[in-house]
C-alpha cells in the first residue's frame, strides 16, 4: 500500500522523526513486543504500561496534524483503556504507597 503524501506541519514532523536513528526502531520494537504480549495473554499489564505513551502520542499526532486518521487512533486508545480497565486489579499495587 503506498504511503499517502504528507504536507505542511505533518511533513516537517515526519522528517524530524525520521532524522533520529533510534526512535522509530525503538517504538516499533515496543509495539511488536506488546502485540505479542496481547496475543499470547502474558504480561498484558506490562504491555499496557509500555504501549500507553505510544498510543497517546498517536492520538495527539492524529488530532493535531492529520485529523483524517483520528477515528483509528481513537479506537486504538480506547482499546488500550479497555485493557487497563479489564486488568485493573493488576494495577492496584502500582498505586499503593
Amino acid at each position: 500500500m503506498p504511503e499517502p503524501e504528507t504536507t505542511g506541519d505533518f511533513k516537517a514532523f515526519n522528517v524530524g522523526l525520521m532524522a533520529s536513528t533510534y526512535l522509530m526502531p525503538l517504538a516499533k520494537s515496543i509495539e511488536l513486543l506488546c502485540g505479542i504480549a496481547f496475543v499470547t495473554g502474558r504480561y498484558v499489564t506490562l504491555a499496557n504500561i509500555l504501549i500507553l505513551p505510544i498510543t497517546v502520542n498517536i492520538l495527539f499526532i492524529n488530532y493535531f496534524l492529520t485529523p483524517n486518521g483520528l477515528p483509528i487512533a481513537a479506537l486504538l486508545f480506547l482499546g488500550n483503556l479497555f485493557l487497563i480497565y479489564r486488568y485493573w486489579d493488576n494495577y492496584k499495587s502500582v498505586f499503593t504507597a
